[in-house]
């Protein structure tokens, strides 16, 4: 049963961002309609990154792995009414602490302005405060958005709260394209519809969830205090939690740092590349941490060990039997995907090679990648988030070193597989610490589902390089037929090749992920 759960988690939680992530897509093809490369576009994408910073801390883990357990905790040891009054006073503590910043940071954005970009020159910079102020509240709307999701999630609704990034592209787009029924407005009027586009996707996105909250018994309403063991156990786990993200953020400096003292279009290359293996990571991956969180709180909070185990198992078998052929497709069609995409204006042949070297090598982690945002719920699970932190320290130095080194010889590439290595080096400690920090955990090894995978990934490989020749693509559209006709034959014989070795779980992921 465990494993049905944890698929259809999954599985609705993966439709969702793929329809997110279309609309993603739409709204940068609108945004680059509008303002192009201009300072226009640079100072929106300044000022939004300050909410999109607190989405890293609310959204992508730290308040979640604090809170979910606790929260099971309450629904295994307390009833439900005393559950919910937990929630909402943590709601409540976070409403009050977002209104307060949201305020400072009106206040206070011409030096948050000054500290993000200091080398913008005075139009940009005015533009940009201008846009920090308006965009700011936002705060609030992802922060409240963020933790009713994880709510959400862990009551076994993943489809409505998975829509949520769909909702605040709809937004975006919605207002760009009411700026067009006015006339004669200049970019820098357009772009403050944008941003009160990001404010009403972020209403969506907050009151979407609001139906779904009711029908589990809750109500809005305030429940303030600050007393509580709770709260106190609360405090104590969300702290780690921040500091890991922390972390990860002095890793992407490093990289980007390194980067700028390699050859001109490096740091470019080196995005291109890692948003196009963040599509499969962020679809799957990142799915699946946010749907196992809530059954590992849950299992661990029951003692449910056996319940436990087979899920973990069953997410590691799943993302192996879907990352692994993913890969290997990147690094066969890659070149074909990146033309696709990007290649047009000032994107030309050498941009192309540099791009496809850094997706090369970031494609070699991606496996690795998701299995780390796996494996660590289980930690938060068992109400460890001090671990995670400390591990993560070290892959940074890991990370930084190996960066050091292979940027000597494969140059911006080089960047991308110390990245790769390092969740390799990552994901080994983690299993390792896990099994003797959790004994109850028991899961059989996988290496002979891993080696099945592995031979039909490589057969899909070599089959793609034999029929590549046979697509000649001298246009998008000739692109487009190779990329579908070899992707779907690929597909095909990967799943019945698969299923004749019976590798574990092959029913079941191919019904509710493939």
């Amino acid at each position: 049963m465990s494993k049905k759960i944890f698929a259809k988690n999954l599985g609705s939680m993966s439709v969702a961002v793929l329809i997110s992530r279309v609309f993603g897509l739409v709204r940068d093809i609108f945004f680059a309609r509008f303002f192009g490369a201009t300072f226009v576009a640079d100072a929106f994408n300044v000022s939004f990154q300050i909410p999109n910073l607190l989405r890293k801390l609310f959204g992508e883990g730290a308040l979640s792995a604090a809170f979910i357990p606790i929260y099971s905790e309450y629904s295994v040891n307390k009833s439900r009414d005393e559950q919910i009054r937990f929630a909402l006073n943590v709601l409540s503590l976070l409403t009050f602490f977002l209104f307060i910043l949201s305020i400072l940071g009106i206040l206070l954005a011409p030096l948050i302005v000054r500290i993000f970009a200091p080398g913008f020159d005075i139009e940009t910079y005015e533009l940009t405060v201008r846009l920090t102020r308006i965009l700011f509240p936002y705060l609030l709307l992802i922060g409240l958005s963020s933790t009713l999701i994880s709510i959400l999630n862990f009551h076994g609704y993943f489809f409505i709260p998975g829509l949520s990034s769909a909702l605040l592209n709809i937004g975006m787009i919605g207002a760009l394209f009411f700026s067009t029924f006015f006339e004669n407005l200049s970019t820098r009027e357009e772009v403050i519809f944008l941003a009160i586009g990001v404010l009403i996707g972020g209403v969506l996105q907050t009151v979407i969830n609001f139906p779904l909250l009711a029908k589990i018994g809750y109500r809005v309403k305030l429940h303030l205090t600050t007393k509580g063991e709770a709260l106190k156990n609360l405090g104590q786990r969300f702290i780690p939690g921040v500091i890991g993200l922390a972390i990860r953020d002095i890793n992407l400096i490093a990289d980007t740092i390194l980067a700028s003292f390699l050859i001109s279009g490096s740091i470019a290359a080196l995005q291109y590349g890692n948003r196009l293996m963040q599509l499969p990571l962020g679809i799957i991956g990142i799915s699946a941490s946010s749907a196992v969180l809530p059954l590992f709180s849950r299992y661990t909070s029951e003692k449910k060990w056996d319940s436990l185990s087979e899920t973990f198992r069953f997410g590691l078998a799943s993302l192996t039997y879907v990352m692994i052929p993913i890969t290997l497709i990147f690094i066969a069609l890659g070149e074909d995907i990146i033309t696709l995409l990007f290649k047009r204006g000032a994107f030309d042949e050498f941009a192309l090679k540099m791009t496809y070297n850094a997706l090369l090598f970031y494609s070699l982690g991606l496996l690795f990648f998701s299995l780390n945002r796996t494996v660590i719920p289980l930690f938060y699970a068992f109400k460890d988030t001090k671990t995670p932190v400390k591990i993560s320290a070290f892959i940074v130095a890991v990370n930084i070193i190996l960066n050091i080194i292979l940027m000597q010889y494969l140059q911006h590439a080089g960047l991308a597989l110390a990245s790769s290595i390092a969740a390799l080096v990552h994901f080994c400690i983690l299993m390792s610490i896990m099994k003797k920090k959790m004994p109850v955990i028991c899961i059989k090894p996988l290496w002979i589902n891993t080696i099945k995978i592995l031979f039909m990934s490589f057969i899909v490989y070599l089959l793609i390089k034999l029929l590549a020749p046979f697509f000649p693509a001298s246009d998008n559209i000739e692109i487009i037929i190779k990329l579908f006709v070899l992707t779907t034959i690929s597909a095909g014989i990967y799943y019945l090749g698969t299923k004749l070795l019976k590798v574990e779980y092959i029913d079941r992921i191919g019904k509710k992920i493939a």
